[in-house]
């Protein structure tokens, strides 16, 4: 009985005849994946970006107007502790 020898056989991937084949096929799928990233992937990321954006500039426009408010209140407390110190007997 004589067995096969394994060693001649070639593997398909490191065929030099179909290198060409496979290389054409990674190219385009390559560039098929780049330009669906671009149209699909990138836009998602500018939608999050805007939005993010958006919440950043209400949040500070919020914090614009309740920082007098702030103030308001601060100057409120300075006033109602002063006459707390006073009302108490000594």
């Amino acid at each position: 009985m004589c067995l096969p020898n394994f060693t001649k056989r070639v593997v398909p991937q490191f065929d030099i005849l179909t290198l060409s084949t496979q290389i054409f096929g990674l190219l385009l799928s390559l560039v098929l994946l780049y330009y669906y990233n671009i149209n699909s992937g990138l836009l998602h990321f500018i939608k999050v970006k805007k939005l993010r954006l958006k919440k950043i500039k209400k949040a500070n426009k919020s914090i614009i107007k309740a920082s007098s408010n702030f103030k308001a209140m601060e100057w409120s407390s300075n006033i109602n502790y002063q006459f707390y110190l006073q009302s108490k007997p000594v």
